[in-house]
């Protein structure tokens, strides 16, 4: 039910731009689920990029089983399952979630009726067991059903010995929502952001989850220190990026938060904001039909002000 009334509300909603603005349809969230093609990449001998729909996976696969980060949206979970077995993968023991939205979190149950343990941040397992409101949507999201409810959690930090990898799942401070994990596996050099980091995507901040536009910075800066050049870094959404391609979004970000924070102490209206396009050099590169600079411009407003939590794209 969760995943069908996000879905419900990404095909719904239509967000207004200037009409000089060109806004590319986002891939990677398609609801043809019967046609879904399943990508599959080797990045480490025992590591896995999978993507069909919503949230991109990494699947540990090796000879103490399997343990996946993001099993994206429960419809995808049989195209998911099926490329497991291609890849000759044991059964699931656990699964990791990077934070609370169903096109991350809504393949838990199939993978915990298997026998997996999910894992979250305590702050993701609460957020399921309650609705959540989003302005921004226009939406409110049902509670979770048990099943997907992560069944261990933790604070700051856990690290799970796994397939001859340390995996270090950890939580910095409120960014995209107040439950974000990003997940380390040290021994491969590759991070799973969560939507911590959208690669050529503005972010969505769920700030009626406690999102916070000033979380990112510092919380993109603790990986930046923990990792190198040779880091293959995983984005919530979209292709696998570089250390470079982490701190230029860090740079995005940090640039058009401080416009839209002296529009505010100028003064300025949301409005106002918007039409200033703080965004204006980014959104080639960044601005879709889920957000766009507009968007993003609002989000951070809400974020650092508290006020406008209505606002919503509305159709053309």
């Amino acid at each position: 039910m969760k995943a069908k009334l996000f879905l419900a509300l990404m095909a719904a909603v239509t967000v207004c731009v200037p009409v000089h603005a060109q806004v590319r349809i986002a891939d990677g969230f398609s609801t043809d689920w019967a046609n879904l093609r399943m990508d599959s990449s080797q990045l480490t001998p025992h590591l896995y990029l999978l993507h069909g729909s919503g949230g991109n996976t990494l699947a540990s696969i090796g000879p103490d089983g399997t343990l996946i980060v993001d099993p994206s949206f429960p419809q995808v979970v049989p195209k998911l399952k099926a490329a497991l077995q291609e890849l000759k993968a044991g059964p699931v023991r656990y699964v990791i979630d990077t934070h609370y939205h169903s096109d991350h979190s809504g393949g838990n149950g199939a993978f915990a009726t298997d026998g997996a343990v999910v894992i979250g941040q305590q702050n993701c397992r609460a957020r399921m067991l309650q609705a959540q409101r989003s302005g921004f949507w226009g939406s409110t999201t049902p509670p979770s059903p048990p099943r997907d409810l992560p069944t261990l959690t933790y604070d700051r930090a856990l690290t799970l010995y796994f397939n001859g990898e340390e995996i270090t799942a950890f939580h910095g401070r409120p960014s995209h929502t107040d439950g974000d994990t990003i997940v380390y596996f040290h021994k491969a050099n590759v991070v799973h952001m969560g939507d911590i980091f959208v690669n050529n995507l503005f972010p969505y901040i769920d700030v009626g989850a406690a999102g916070t536009i000033d979380g990112y910075m510092p919380v993109i800066d603790e990986v930046l220190a923990m990792i190198d050049d040779r880091t293959k870094v995983v984005p919530g959404h979209g292709p696998i990026a570089t250390k470079q391609q982490l701190k230029a979004y860090r740079d995005m970000l940090q640039t058009v938060r401080d416009r839209v924070a002296a529009g505010i102490a100028s003064g300025q209206s949301l409005e106002q904001i918007i039409a200033s396009r703080p965004t204006r050099e980014f959104d080639a590169q960044n601005a879709t039909n889920r957000v766009d600079g507009a968007g993003f411009v609002a989000v951070t407003y809400q974020s650092l002000t508290g006020k406008r939590l209505d606002w919503h794209p509305v159709s053309r």
